[in-house]
């Protein structure tokens, strides 16, 4: 990403003060999901399983969201990445296949992770036929609504009785039930329709058990989601006749920037701050509804920039998505998400990162897609960033900071005897000068020898992105340069010191190179 022209604005000092004894909440790790288009193919391979045992193993992956549940997909290098429930015999009865996916939900289990759901998209059997092929009115048929309302219904029914009776009612209620994905394409007039699809997926989920959480829309048009709450809290229900439709919880999608717009310049960059705004306005939206009180709100699908499959090599400014611009961007959002629920008393959820490791099946290195992990299991900055966020405790410290929200942060969580921080310096527009100086007060400790560890994430440290650049970017990295490039992605202290506290208080000057994250683990050494 090139820097803008002319002078830098100087930052003031930044300060932050951490209360040690002072627990602000649990830390629920909201963050901890990802999923992706191809998903279902890409956790049978030797790099999928590789991730999913790196998520098991740093703790930063809750949930796996992916499309094509029931539907077949056909994709470069995925033949057969979709669910593929359904087929109908000669005499147009259905024919149910749950095996496949039956052995996809279970992979996840085995790696501690639980299921999203998605109840999507139409099996060809069941779509809309038109003369003329695929497509009508732009709209893919197999994304639009059935052409047999009752069959559709005995599936989602059948099929969700399927997963009670492989994994156990009780471990389903723990998993999401989600009606479908980014419905906001259809035209206006469609719009009823998914109103009827919702209230039939409800009616069918929760006949095989009401204890299940279902929800939706998975939308990321302001006016579909608005038009779909009035449905839900205030409409006529199709099943039941009755007004409103029971909904547990909410589902959006917010990229940074479209990837429509990559072809544009001046480019719009992405910021934390398109988030905020669109979150804050989400938050006024859903409690207007008295009814909503108590839905969950999910942020499932996110990035710096929208439309997957583009690469760096087409639009040089997806180099973010490769590099530490990324792995900074996630922290910084984290915490802005965090300080809106402190405030105004949203809280999200669950937010869930939309990419997995499509470049390692393809053997593509840093191709600039939205992917956690490149070629030869290669870690990005990105993932290294949710690992340092896996490391966080189990609860969260008092913060208090004069640039709270700018382009320095700070987020703070003990576990045990040990205390964690998280400083940041991240600013999108690299309008500011190249380091941030300040300092951080940590109150309220018991006297005594402290022990402090750093870990930095920068254009210099533990990046294997830049190391990768280093080594003239191969496109197949092997032998030394390889193990070069991957031991960039592992966990290392950078610098260890010993301090001693005196009157319970603990100040730590840092200065912070920009686009930077630095971990801290403090301990008072007796404890240790």
């Amino acid at each position: 990403m090139k820097r803008r022209e002319g002078e830098r604005k100087l930052m003031k000092p930044y300060s932050y003060l951490i209360t040690a004894d002072h627990i602000a909440g649990g830390n629920n790790k909201f963050w901890a999901a990802c999923g992706t288009d191809s998903l279902y193919a890409q956790i049978g391979t030797e790099d999928g399983k590789d991730l999913l045992k790196r998520m098991q193993d740093k703790g930063t992956c809750r949930y796996l969201r992916n499309h094509h549940t029931l539907s077949s997909l056909m994709k470069d290098g995925f033949p057969d990445a979709g669910g593929d429930v359904y087929s109908e015999d000669t005499d147009g009865n259905p024919v149910y296949q749950f095996e496949k996916i039956n052995d996809v939900f279970r992979t996840y289990l085995e790696y501690g992770i639980k299921p999203i759901v998605e109840l999507d998209f139409m099996p060809d059997q069941l779509s809309r036929k038109v003369a003329g092929g695929g497509e009508e009115e732009g709209i893919y048929l197999n994304r639009s609504y059935p052409n047999d309302w009752n069959k559709w219904h005995r599936l989602l029914k059948a099929f969700v009785k399927n997963l009670a009776d492989t994994f156990g009612t009780e471990e389903i209620r723990a998993w999401y039930f989600e009606v479908w994905n980014e419905p906001d394409g259809w035209p206006v007039e469609d719009w009823p329709q998914f109103h009827r699809m919702y209230d039939i997926f409800a009616d069918a989920v929760l006949s095989v058990d009401r204890q299940l959480k279902i929800g939706g829309p998975g939308s990321f048009k302001q006016d579909f989601l608005h038009d779909f709450l009035e449905h839900v809290c205030n409409g006529i229900n199709w099943i039941t006749g009755e007004r409103g439709t029971r909904i547990d919880f909410i589902s959006h999608h917010i990229y940074g920037m479209s990837g429509s717009w990559l072809d544009e310049y001046p480019l719009v960059m992405p910021s934390v701050q398109r988030f905020n705004q669109e979150i804050l306005w989400l938050s006024r939206l859903i409690g207007s509804y008295p009814q909503l009180e108590g839905a969950e709100f999910h942020l499932n699908e996110w990035g710096v920039c929208s439309h997957y499959e583009k690469k760096a090599g087409d639009y040089p400014a997806l180099e973010i998505r490769n590099s530490e611009f990324s792995a900074c961007f996630f922290v910084k959002l984290t915490d802005c998400i965090r300080q809106i629920g402190r405030q105004f008393g949203f809280e999200v959820s669950l937010m869930l990162y939309w990419g997995f490791c499509l470049e390692a099946v393809r053997g593509e290195c840093f191709a600039g897609n939205r992917d956690l992990m490149t070629v030869s299991c290669i870690p990005k900055p990105i993932q290294m960033s949710f690992e340092m966020m896996g490391m966080m405790g189990s609860h969260l410290l008092q913060t208090e900071g004069r640039n709270a929200g700018g382009p320095v942060g700070c987020m703070a969580a003990g576990e045990g005897n040990e205390m964690q921080l998280l400083l940041y310096h991240f600013d999108e527009t690299e309008q500011y000068e190249e380091t941030a100086e300040g300092e951080i007060k940590i109150a309220g400790l018991m006297d005594g020898t402290y022990r402090i560890r750093r870990m930095l994430l920068d254009r210099e440290h533990h990046n294997t992105y830049r190391m990768w650049q280093k080594y003239g970017s191969p496109e197949h990295p092997e032998g030394d340069v390889l193990k070069k490039i991957k031991a960039a992605g592992e966990f290392s202290w950078d610098e260890e010191d010993s301090v001693e506290v005196q009157g319970g208080m603990l100040e730590i000057k840092q200065t912070l190179p920009v686009q930077s994250i630095i971990f801290f683990s403090i301990g008072k050494t007796e404890e240790l």
